[in-house]
């Protein structure tokens, strides 16, 4: 009876012990999803964009693509006519509405979509991980939160970020700011190493529009 109850301890031990070398870290998710991204020179997805007003109790969507060419090239449009282009050397930033571009220096690697999405992006650390669903697909959604050394204005207190488990796509971006105020990005259509035309990555101001060139500050 000691020895079949000696066996049975050491099989219960052997699994949880398996089960621990197998488990992923939040952190492992968001270096796989970087580095299946890293392997494509160029890459595109449609995306929508929601946005929660917690205070009116209000939805708002819109749909938009982006797409990025390595070296150093991206770009991100929706369906209102805002863009924003990276050539490698600048960034242009057109809102439409205000008939405004603003331009900035471009240094540094190629971002992966979700730091073009979400904004100071390394300032986040992964606190969990867990399995799950979205749409069908299975995938690893990760819980990150801003990490103590945080840019100060940073107000987004808490991110999500779903991970297709198969393809290491980036599926889901949700932000919860410190208003309780909520800005999703759901991306669909992903598509790798596709030839892109050279115009994606051009941007000309349009005729009447402000011009706002911060390379000339610095």
């Amino acid at each position: 009876m000691r020895m079949l109850w000696g066996v049975c301890m050491a099989l219960a031990i052997s699994v949880l012990v398996s089960e621990s070398a197998w488990a992923i870290t939040g952190a492992e998710v968001i270096e796989k999803m970087e580095e299946r991204f890293a392997k494509s020179k160029t890459y595109s997805a449609t995306f929508e964009k929601q946005f929660f007003w917690a205070v009116l109790d209000r939805n708002m969507s819109r749909e938009g693509k982006i797409h990025t060419r390595r070296p150093h090239e991206f770009r991100v449009e929706v369906e209102d006519g805002d863009l924003v282009i990276a050539d490698g050397e600048a960034i242009w930033v057109y809102n439409k509405a205000n008939e405004q571009v603003i331009v900035g220096a471009y240094e540094g690697e190629l971002r992966t979509p979700w730091e073009i999405l979400v904004e100071y992006a390394d300032g986040y650390a992964p606190v969990s991980v867990a399995e799950t669903e979205l749409d069908g697909r299975g995938a690893y959604i990760v819980i990150l939160q801003p990490r103590p050394d945080a840019p100060a204005n940073l107000q987004v207190k808490r991110l999500r970020v779903w991970v297709d488990r198969k393809d290491w796509d980036l599926l889901q971006v949700e932000q919860l700011e410190a208003n309780d105020d909520r800005r999703t990005y759901i991306l669909r259509d992903h598509r790798r190493n596709k030839k892109m035309n050279d115009s994606l990555f051009q941007f000309t101001a349009p005729d009447d529009v402000e011009v706002i060139d911060r390379r000339r500050q610095d």
